[in-house]
């Protein structure tokens, strides 16, 4: 498997994964696995790949999954991202308030649900992290109550901690936090493959 920064020519298969994994493509039973709760256009992908960037998983010529990454700017637009960020004045980490931090946005993440469970998060992470470093600080995420599988994958297999939630249009969501690693590694909590 290939864990590389995505190209412009990897926008049309991110695009079909995330939407075989948005919420409301899926039903309650596919949902138990995990989902997407916000879409991204094109145009949209294409810019958070130029700037923070957009890590992919590429095993022989079909996209496996993708992890994102944007900056505070590009998420003010987005209701959902911007309600999550209101919070940041008032939530520790590391002893200082995530609004003082120099912060990114980690997410969405998406594996193909033929790829499950063959540690693909982790060499997503482990890449995102090493094109992060120097740049970023903190990188700051969010899962759907509703969603405990990702919730579980993040904290208990990542290492991620729960610093705060928030509601949104009447849905609760967990906001998580992690260290960028100075060295690029992510550390390795004992977890099953994620």
């Amino acid at each position: 498997m290939e864990f590389r920064r995505a190209a412009r020519e990897d926008i049309p298969a991110i695009l079909d994964v995330q939407a075989a994994n948005f919420i409301g493509n899926l039903g309650d039973a596919e949902r138990q696995d995990g989902f997407l709760s916000v879409m991204f256009t094109a145009t949209q992908l294409e810019e958070m790949a130029g700037h923070v960037g957009i890590i992919v998983a590429v095993g022989g010529s079909r996209l496996a999954g993708y992890l994102c990454a944007s900056s505070c700017e590009f998420n003010r637009p987005f209701p959902l991202l911007a309600a999550m960020m209101q919070q940041f004045d008032g939530i520790g980490y590391r002893g200082r308030p995530l609004a003082s931090s120099h912060v990114f946005i980690y997410g969405p993440v998406c594996i193909d649900q033929s790829y499950r469970g063959r540690g693909l998060l982790r060499g997503l992470y482990e890449t995102l992290q090493r094109e992060v470093v120097g740049r970023y600080d903190i990188g700051v995420a969010f899962v759907a109550d509703d969603n405990p599988h990702s919730l579980r994958v993040h904290v208990d297999g990542l290492g991620m901690a729960q610093v705060g939630e928030f509601d949104f249009s009447g849905k609760q969501y967990h906001i998580l936090a992690f260290d960028v690693r100075s060295d690029g590694a992510a550390s390795k909590p004992d977890a099953e493959k994620i």
